[in-house]
């Protein structure tokens, strides 16, 4: 079965969500496809800081306010997961698992992905001791010695959660400096669990059937250690989602979308929101502030 709509919205996260409420309110013809879960990213992050009405506020919360958006707003939303996006005719098609949509504009909305270390057995011992969202996975670890391997906020704030489960936390960084605020460093450090070495990379991940262990080496010294783990988190970045999208010009030599005030990116028709955009801050009011100011673009798009 296909479906036609004047705009297609790839993912369901802040920037999805503030572009489909401004579209309704427009009476613009769309439907918001999501793969996984209402809010994106958002569902993994332990805690979120300073969003608009909350000081901090559980990761999963924040999400649920974003879904009951969604309801309150009564936006289309059907779960599926993008395969294939090419231009077709006037408009474009896009390839899911269970159904194909045309529409005469598209948002990319659909965030990223974490960043693999390249280790072997990473993919092997997912769920036997490896793990990428401590708030979905950390209860897994209560009580014993885990390891987190990244420097920005985000895996300063899931060794924070994980400082309150676990019996020891080792937090590794391939510089001395971390990327992640101060003030989270701080708050980090009060904990007399955490153990933060630095500037060591992971080297082997120790285990015949689970993890058991890490070893990591100076980037200087060349200086070996193996650090007794049964939990290991791998937070060191994020590549973005849109490998599926088939459109000479969308994105860049990395995977991102280059975009211009108007959120248009560089083939006319295709928008950008979110964290698929090339730009240093990562912020969730930022996306939801990217989807608003796309869908009115988006507007004077069909209008035109």
């Amino acid at each position: 079965m296909n479906r036609e709509y004047d705009v297609i919205i790839i993912g369901c996260g802040p920037a999805g969500i503030g572009a489909g409420i401004e579209l309704k309110k427009a009476g613009i013809s769309f439907a918001i496809i999501e793969k996984a879960m209402p809010g994106g990213k958002v569902n993994i992050a332990p805690r979120v800081d300073n969003y608009p009405g909350f000081t901090k506020i559980p990761g999963p919360d924040l999400a649920m306010e974003f879904y009951s958006r969604v309801k309150d707003n009564n936006l289309t939303l059907i779960f599926d997961t993008a395969n294939s996006l090419e231009k077709y005719e006037d408009g474009f098609i896009l390839k899911c698992n269970q159904e194909t949509y045309f529409a005469r504009a598209v948002l990319i909305a659909s965030g990223t992905t974490e960043r693999k270390l390249g280790l072997e057995k990473e993919d092997e011992f997912l769920g036997k001791g490896i793990s990428y969202c401590a708030i979905c996975d950390g209860h897994f670890f209560r009580g014993v010695d885990v390891v987190v391997v990244g420097g920005g906020n985000s895996a300063l704030k899931e060794a924070i959660h994980l400082a309150k489960i676990a019996k020891k936390v080792y937090v590794v960084h391939r510089r001395n400096e971390f990327r992640g605020s101060d003030k989270t460093l701080l708050e980090l450090k009060e904990f007399s669990n955490v153990e933060i070495i630095t500037p060591y990379v992971p080297v082997k991940i120790i285990g015949e059937e689970k993890v058991e262990g890490l070893l990591i080496k100076h980037r200087e010294t060349n200086e070996e250690l193996t650090l007794e783990v049964q939990g290991f988190f791998p937070l060191v970045g994020q590549d973005p989602n849109t490998q599926y999208i088939n459109i000479d010009g969308v994105k860049d030599e990395w995977g991102t979308i280059p975009f211009d005030k108007t959120m248009a990116s560089r083939v006319e028709g295709v928008f950008a929101a979110g964290d698929v955009l090339p730009r240093a801050v990562k912020q969730i009011y930022l996306s939801e502030h990217d989807g608003k100011v796309a869908a009115k673009s988006i507007i004077a798009y069909l209008n035109k």
